[in-house]
């Protein structure tokens, strides 16, 4: 694997670096290749990221909370951040978001004739399976970590889903 050989990214240390443009190209290639979100590579005083097709810059809440404040914009005036600041931190406390832990196909039950693991208004209980994430043929059991009763399954089954992503939505009753 040439992308990894040796030679750094800059050919020599001077006060302006040169960029290998061919060692940057297979970085680009690996991250295309590996489906990649995002490859970090540094050397010296520089810094090369590369992000993938798959990359989704971070955002505060993958899913507003039901009956919570919806924000509209991610742009907002300096006098309504400061109304609306306190309202998420709340509903912080009472949601709980169950996320993907690997990028996969989403499945609400064990077995396509079986009844679902849960549906909304279902109470669940920590380590309780509440759905699988299908990746390379094997089944990855996805768990509550909280009591709660589930308010919104947002995938549909056989969805694919990406890690990270949000699954269920708990009101927590602990």
């Amino acid at each position: 694997m040439d992308y990894l050989g040796e030679k750094g990214f800059y050919e020599e240390p001077a006060a302006e670096a040169v960029l290998d443009w061919e060692w940057l190209r297979q970085l680009i290639a690996l991250v295309e290749r590996e489906d990649l979100t995002e490859l970090v590579v540094s050397q010296g005083k520089m810094t090369i990221v590369v992000r993938g097709r798959s990359y989704r810059p971070p955002i505060a809440h993958s899913v507003p909370p039901a009956g919570g404040i919806t924000v509209a914009s991610s742009e907002l005036v300096v006098g309504e951040e400061a109304q609306m600041e306190e309202a998420p931190s709340l509903a912080n406390d009472r949601f709980f978001y169950i996320t993907a832990p690997l990028t996969g196909v989403f499945y609400s039950r064990p077995r396509p004739d079986a009844s679902p693991f849960v549906t909304v208004g279902s109470t669940v209980e920590p380590g309780q399976t509440v759905a699988l994430v299908e990746a390379m043929k094997f089944f990855n059991e996805v768990r509550s970590e909280v009591r709660g009763i589930v308010r919104e399954i947002l995938p549909k089954d056989q969805q694919l889903v990406k890690l990270g992503d949000t699954l269920i939505v708990l009101e927590r009753l602990d």
